[in-house]
């Protein structure tokens, strides 16, 4: 009996304990309980009341979600060493031409390869509807674009044309 009660109460510590750690690896924060510097490096106009902070490449990336169509969820992708954002920068994302992005849409990130994915549809603009691009962050605020892929097609069943990464 005493081997299933120390079984029963290690299984509960090891779960406390890993969800400690999750909390402490996401956080949710409204807008102006965020600290200053991550909201002074947010560019784009604010159009909700939530910034998120998740541990990311050896510190925090924050979250603001900025104005969009009803086809994206953009978002400014900010990063900090500092878990209270004392040192947080605006991440720059760069593009196969122009200027790099400053917010990124409908985002995916994976903390474990340092990779961003977005997906980005604007049904508005005739020559390219749809755009996917996927980043590495080895410098987690200078990600290098390898992907990048583009069609007319909103629906993505065709046409694209590959302008980074293989084809």
């Amino acid at each position: 009996m005493y081997p299933r009660l120390f079984t029963a109460a290690a299984f509960c510590l090891i779960a406390v304990a890993s969800s400690k750690a999750e909390e402490d690896s996401h956080a949710i924060f409204r807008r102006a309980e965020a600290p200053k510097e991550v909201r002074a490096a947010v560019t784009c106009d604010e159009a909700d009341d939530i910034i998120t902070r998740d541990a990311f490449a050896g510190g925090w990336l924050w979250q603001s979600k900025c104005p969009s169509n009803h086809a994206n969820f953009i978002k400014a992708q900010i990063f900090s060493r500092d878990k209270n954002g004392k040192d947080a920068k605006l991440i720059r994302f760069p593009v196969p031409r122009g200027t790099p992005l400053e917010e990124i849409s409908n985002v995916e990130f994976f903390p474990a390869t340092r990779e961003f994915n977005s997906l980005f549809v604007n049904p508005e603009d005739e020559s390219v509807c749809r755009t996917e691009a996927r980043w590495i962050a080895q410098n987690a605020l200078k990600p290098k674009l390898v992907f990048w892929r583009e069609t007319k097609d909103c629906d993505g069943k065709k046409g694209w044309r590959v302008l980074k990464g293989r084809k």
